[in-house]
């Protein structure tokens, strides 16, 4: 694109070169490099515009601003010019985009489709969970003619964000995963979150959307569901399950039988969302089946560490009620000693303390085992409560683990990955 076309799409103003065209769009100064558009962006906590000076140097062509300098095009509003761009890079290319959101499971779901159509196809995706309107809007801006499909996940914690994104995206297919309790501080309801998710649908010119059926909201829509409930589209049966591995049939044109290496019932869901929507886009199910029974975890996601006689399954990337209580049943079937390591759920507001009494419960259902919790909402699990990792550290160097399952979760602000790390170390 030149500089004159993308004043036009931004709706700006200011004296820069119309005809130089742009090498590629970027919203971080530090990775700015010659030929480069720079867009300073503008908020609440940060303003871009000191940046400026900085990218001019390292060799941008030109700035979007909300002021007048030297080489910008100014805007109204950065985060508005950042949209349009994206939109229009989007549109600009005609190729498929299959935007996944929900309240857990989005990276997995992501990253497994990713995994499964790059048999067949080149395919752009975000990385890790870089899924607000700037980590979308990056990863369109390194779209070109190059790739064939676009595998997007979609988060939120505010009331209109995951339709802004769809807006933006245009998605072909859709995805939800599931409504939980996540971000119940800002959204109040779980009714609330199902609109929030539902809104997936807003930028899509055809609906073709997928969904979780088992779950109690998403079960009612009229559209293509999986599941293990008798009354799904695509239905998992035949359900395996041991600390190592999880197994299930499902019924196409016959029986195939699908194998996940990492342990977790609660997995089944995204895995079926990524059959369907692969098969939707003609991969051959042995392809999907390979690819599927190769898979690995991303980080701090349900990996399984073994170090001398202990197993350490790290899954503090992030967490949420729901994931909690699906990461302690895969404990349920084990006899030998078991540690939770449990940190807050954040973002609950009035729901923090329900809503970690209530894994309580969960917990109950195992025997032989200790629980040691991080921050202070985490204190109303029964347990010994420690004020953060650093604390927790140096309690566990008075104790020798053996022989021992240990289960880490915890919202992403409690760092027990730094737990995880220590006791990896020391076993």
């Amino acid at each position: 694109m030149t500089l004159d076309e993308i004043k036009k799409i931004v709706n700006g103003e200011g004296n820069v070169d119309s005809k130089q065209k742009i090498r590629k769009i970027k919203t971080d100064s530090r990775t700015i490099k010659k030929g480069d558009l720079f867009i300073a962006l503008k908020g609440k906590n940060y303003d871009g515009n000191i940046f400026i000076d900085e990218a001019l140097k390292k060799g941008a062509i030109a700035c979007i601003s909300t002021e007048f300098h030297h080489n910008c095009i100014k805007v109204n509003d950065t985060k508005e010019a950042l949209y349009k761009l994206s939109n229009f890079i989007r549109n600009k290319y005609d190729i498929p985009l299959i935007a996944i959101t929900g309240s857990n499971g989005k990276t997995t779901t992501k990253e497994l489709i990713y995994h499964i159509m790059s048999v067949k196809y080149n395919v752009l995706k975000n990385d890790k969970s870089e899924n607000n309107i700037y980590g979308v809007s990056n990863t369109l801006f390194k779209l070109n003619k190059d790739y064939d499909l676009i595998v997007m996940e979609l988060g939120s914690n505010h009331i209109g964000e995951i339709s802004e994104l769809s807006n933006m995206c245009n998605p072909t297919t859709s995805v939800i995963t599931n409504i939980g309790s996540s971000h119940l501080e800002y959204f109040k309801t779980k009714k609330n979150i199902f609109k929030e998710k539902y809104s997936i649908v807003d930028g899509m010119k055809d609906i073709n959307l997928i969904v979780n059926g088992d779950d109690k909201y998403l079960k009612k829509l009229k559209c293509y569901k999986c599941g293990l409930n008798l009354y799904n589209d695509l239905i998992a049966y035949n359900i395996y399950e041991s600390f190592e591995f999880i197994s299930f049939c499902i019924y196409l044109d016959k029986e195939y039988k699908i194998t996940f290496n990492n342990p977790g019932r609660h997995f089944i869901n995204d895995i079926l969302l990524a059959i369907k929507v692969c098969l939707n886009y003609n991969i051959d199910i042995k392809d999907i089946k390979n690819k599927i029974n190769d898979f690995k975890l991303s980080d701090k996601r349900m990996n399984i560490i073994e170090s001398n006689s202990n197993y350490i399954i790290n899954d503090c990337y992030n967490s949420s009620y729901e994931s909690i209580c699906a990461g302690i049943d895969t404990l349920k079937n084990i006899n030998e000693n078991k540690i939770l390591i449990i940190g807050d759920i954040l973002e609950l507001g009035k729901y923090s303390k329900k809503i970690h009494k209530k894994i309580n419960k969960k917990i109950n259902e195992l025997n032989n085992y200790k629980v040691y919790t991080v921050g202070d909402f985490s204190k109303y699990i029964n347990g010994i409560n420690f004020k953060n990792s650093e604390e927790l550290i140096e309690y566990l160097k008075q104790e020798k683990i053996n022989n021992s399952y240990i289960y880490i979760k915890g919202s992403r602000r409690m760092y027990l990955e730094k737990v995880a790390e220590y006791i990896i170390k020391e076993s």
